[in-house]
């Protein structure tokens, strides 16, 4: 079926008018102009998630959670029949209203941090589909192993990511609380709009709040000169938004959040730009490779600046 044709199983006319949006790495996503309006059309990558079913129906749970808030929204994906998506020749697209940003969203590093605590805290009590969306998403081991069994990487950069899996296996390997988390938090899926709304909902799923704020501040906190005070507005933003739902257990943990995400990320990277097929969609090795040390740079920052990020997120959370 014609791309342009997609919006009438939706009960829309046919797109006058796609434009493609490459910003995302994952998913195939389109500007549709429909009768006049503007509409975001995405066909989800199966390869990356396997169950797009299950991800279409954590998706319905989240929208329900977020139902009787006005100060805060997710977008409302426009219904095919009695399904939030339609199929059409093995393909899974959903479509939902164009929402207009009315600042830039990174520019705040206190709402964002508000909107992912809001998150965690409006999302507290769902119950997601038992299908997960990405299998072993955020699986600290599983990037590891794959990266150590490509054996093309420098013996003290795997030392360091292995010295660092003994540290979070000693935070997170115990009893700490799981909740229902974005599981990719940074600024760029915020729509800073009336209300705001959160976007790219395919990998909410069950885990620890560090993971959400860890990848918040890897996200804002790039630059070492002005990083620390991003870091205090994100996590007066965020702390302001939970309400105080986390427990010490869970605030204790929110600096090795930090390192896991950065680590696992430049994992990631380095271990795309030594593949052919890679998971980064567009990106080239040099690119992988250049983001890679982008991140252990930014990973050596955190670790070096751990006692004042550590008091930075308890005058805010305790």
């Amino acid at each position: 079926m014609e791309v342009h044709k997609i919006p009438t199983l939706f009960g829309l006319p046919e797109a006058e008018k796609l434009t493609e949006l490459n910003k995302g790495h994952i998913n195939r996503t389109f500007l549709s102009l429909c009768g006049g309006e503007r509409y975001i059309l995405q066909s989800l990558n199966s390869s990356v998630f396997r169950a797009p079913e299950a991800v279409m129906d954590n998706i319905r749970r989240i929208e329900a959670a977020f139902s009787a808030e006005t100060d805060i929204a997710v977008p409302h994906f426009i219904a095919c029949g009695d399904k939030n998506y339609a199929v059409a020749d093995g393909e899974l697209w959903r479509i939902y209203n164009y929402i207009a940003a009315t600042a830039d969203a990174a520019a705040d590093a206190a709402a964002a941090g508000r909107h992912f605590g809001a998150f965690m805290r409006i999302t507290e009590g769902t119950v997601l589909n038992k299908t997960p969306a990405i299998e072993r998403f955020h699986d600290y081991d599983r990037y590891f192993a794959e990266l150590s069994a490509l054996n093309r990487t420098d013996i003290s950069l795997l030392r360091i990511f292995d010295s660092l899996r003994d540290k979070l296996e000693a935070v997170f390997g115990g009893s700490l609380k799981k909740r229902v988390i974005h599981g990719d938090a940074k600024p760029d899926n915020v729509i800073a709009g009336s209300p705001a709304c959160i976007i790219d909902l395919d990998t909410v799923m069950y885990s620890y709040a560090a993971i959400d704020y860890g990848d918040l501040v890897r996200s804002v906190c790039r630059d070492t000169e002005s990083g620390l005070s991003a870091l205090d507005s994100l996590t007066r933003g965020f702390s302001q938004g939970l309400c105080g739902i986390l427990d010490g257990d869970e605030i204790n943990s929110l600096y090795f959040g930090i390192l896991w995400l950065t680590s696992e990320l430049a994992m990631r990277y380095l271990a795309d730009s030594q593949r052919e097929e890679k998971y980064f969609r567009g990106k080239t090795s040099a690119e992988c490779l250049a983001r890679s040390c982008q991140l252990m740079a930014q990973l050596n920052a955190f670790t070096a600046q751990s006692g004042r990020i550590n008091e930075i997120i308890h005058k805010h959370l305790d």
